[in-house]
């Protein structure tokens, strides 16, 4: 590393560790990033930097409880340093050898935690939501080989729960299904006899269904339908991005007791496990489909050695050694501890909720996310509330009528959550008197 790439780094280290953020809007950003005509490279550079680190949201703080991701872990921030120093692609084994060995390493462990036989399989990808796209591509390559080659002629049907992530919708576009051929179904009030007549009446090639879901943090269960899967042969999607970092959790494991009956599993790790994003893995039962599903042949790339090239069985060519971040934390960092801490925490706070008269619970079921809201709020006032909050540096989330934390950050406790909810009552109050 250069001197001159030293002081640089140290310049953002210093910015970023300031602390001094602060929300603004898009207009009020327009007017206030300006830069001075004139400055060295070095002014500007500094400059520039500084400008970023203030005006961009701290993820690391106590009071980022807003999204399903927290800052980061350091383990993770060095792995991600490390990733980028080589900036490798993780297509072929020839060209990043020791981040292919991680990833196969680190999913053969996490195959292990879930219970899979020996032909398991599994890849990192951008983001849940595209594990989730591949999870449906090989469920069709499954019941429709020949797709592969001639594409469908004929309209295919995905079934999924009402409260199921978009990731669903996007990938029925993507796969040129369609968002009409997304079924949505209610799985707590739908009987057996009912979910058999919508799969009699159209051509069914998956369900999904979400352990942690986005707004309430609820775990579903397919359980009850699981005679009519295996008569119809429909493939088992689980959009584990959540939840499924119980897995990793010895106190918890016990939540993905049925992760081994399903056919594909998306987790990511950089929700509540808490490393830099991205960091996400597709699992698949039947680790030959999803080799199979997409692979072509391209000898100017993969030669006669080619068992590890793991871009034979990914849709993507460029691809960031995402995986190896889980490996690095794995060996360096307690996983056990931080997955298990998301889940204890959050029954604390609920009941910190719950012993609070100002306050209600209102996803009970919920053993990730912290919903609840003001007893006393008016329609529409927790977007206010929400605005309010962001310029005194508060990140909180909102859906229908109630407030969503989810607390990953492993310096959030009862003191800080607490000074949240004083801040929330705070905003309602003077909303009140307005």
């Amino acid at each position: 590393m250069s001197a001159e790439l030293r002081k640089k780094i140290e310049v953002v280290l210093t910015a970023l560790q300031n602390g001094d953020h602060e929300y603004c809007s898009f207009k009020e950003l327009d007017k206030r990033v300006v830069f001075e005509e004139g400055l060295s490279k070095e002014e500007k550079f500094k400059e520039v930097v500084e400008t970023v680190c203030k005006y961009t949201i701290d993820t690391k703080s106590k009071n980022w409880i807003a999204k399903l991701y927290g800052g980061g872990s350091e383990m993770s921030f060095v792995a991600e340093m490390i990733i980028a120093h080589f900036n490798q692609n993780c297509h072929t084994y020839r060209s990043s050898p020791f981040f292919t060995f991680a990833e196969e390493q680190i999913i053969k462990k996490i195959i292990g935690y879930v219970g899979y036989g020996e032909g398991a399989s599994g890849i990192f990808l951008p983001g849940g939501s595209f594990c989730t796209y591949i999870g449906m591509i090989c469920a069709r390559y499954k019941k429709y080989p020949a797709s592969k080659r001639t594409g469908l002629n004929h309209s295919i049907q995905v079934i999924t729960s009402v409260n199921s992530h978009y990731s669903i919708d996007k990938g029925a576009i993507m796969m040129g299904m369609g968002t009409d051929n997304v079924i949505k179904i209610d799985f707590d009030t739908i009987t057996p006899q009912e979910f058999e007549d919508i799969v009699v009446r159209n051509n069914v090639f998956m369900i999904n269904s979400t352990m942690g879901t986005t707004s309430e943090g609820i775990m579903e269960s397919v359980e009850k339908f699981a005679k009519v899967l295996k008569k119809y042969n429909i493939w088992h999607h689980i959009d584990a991005c959540v939840g499924g970092i119980a897995l990793f959790s010895t106190k918890y494991r016990y939540l993905t007791s049925s992760f081994k009956h399903a056919d594909s599993i998306t987790i990511d790790c950089h929700k509540c496990l808490n490393l830099n994003q991205q960091c996400s893995v597709l699992l698949v039962k039947d680790g030959e489909l999803l080799g199979d599903c997409s692979r072509v042949t391209a000898p100017y790339l993969f030669h006669k050695d080619s068992q590890y090239d793991v871009a034979n069985r990914s849709f993507q060519c460029g691809r960031r050694a995402d995986g190896f971040k889980l490996w690095f934390c794995d060996q360096l960092d307690d996983l056990d501890a931080q997955a298990t801490l998301i889940y204890d925490r959050n029954a604390r706070f609920k009941k910190m909720i719950a012993d609070d008269p100002r306050f209600e619970n209102v996803e009970k079921d919920s053993m990730t996310h912290c919903c609840f809201k003001l007893v006393s709020a008016e329609e529409g006032e927790n977007h206010e509330i929400m605005n309010a909050l962001l310029k005194e540096g508060i990140s909180i989330e909102y859906h229908k009528d109630y407030f969503k934390a989810v607390a990953v950050n492993s310096d959030i406790d009862e003191e800080s959550f607490g000074s949240i909810l004083e801040r929330i009552f705070a905003a309602h109050e003077r909303l009140s008197q307005k």
